[in-house]
């Protein structure tokens, strides 16, 4: 399901003339993907940003796992009883010791109201 996203500068920073140009080529060369101009008002799909793309090469089903679980301040045994297992199952799908079932997939995405493909 495709859905359009403004994107907007978490942190704003404004340069004065008096600041080193070392300091503005290493930010150019840092963060030029993030630099946003305050005119452009075009929407963008999430899922098309460089932003998007490159977060989700390094998320893998249980670290998001674990993101949400710490967002909703829950421990490993809470999750586990909602989701009647042990905490020590909860644990080996956040480390990817243990791959997340579909079933499990499908209590998750219940649980979290996200699609049950992020965990699988």
């Amino acid at each position: 399901m495709p859905v359009a996203v403004k994107m907007r500068p978490t942190l704003r920073i404004e340069l004065k003339r008096t600041t080193p140009r070392k300091i503005l080529h290493d930010m150019y060369r840092r963060y030029s993907r993030y630099i946003v101009n305050d005119d452009d008002d075009q929407l963008i799909e999430w899922k098309k940003t460089d932003l998007h793309k490159e977060i989700a090469k390094k998320l893998k089903p249980g670290d998001y796992l674990r993101h949400l679980r710490q967002a909703a301040r829950w421990t490993l045994r809470e999750l586990g009883e909602k989701i009647e297992t042990s905490p020590q199952r909860v644990y080996d799908f956040e480390t990817g010791q243990r791959a997340i079932s579909k079933k499990a997939a499908k209590k998750f995405a219940e649980l979290f109201k996200v699609n049950a493909g992020v965990f699988i």
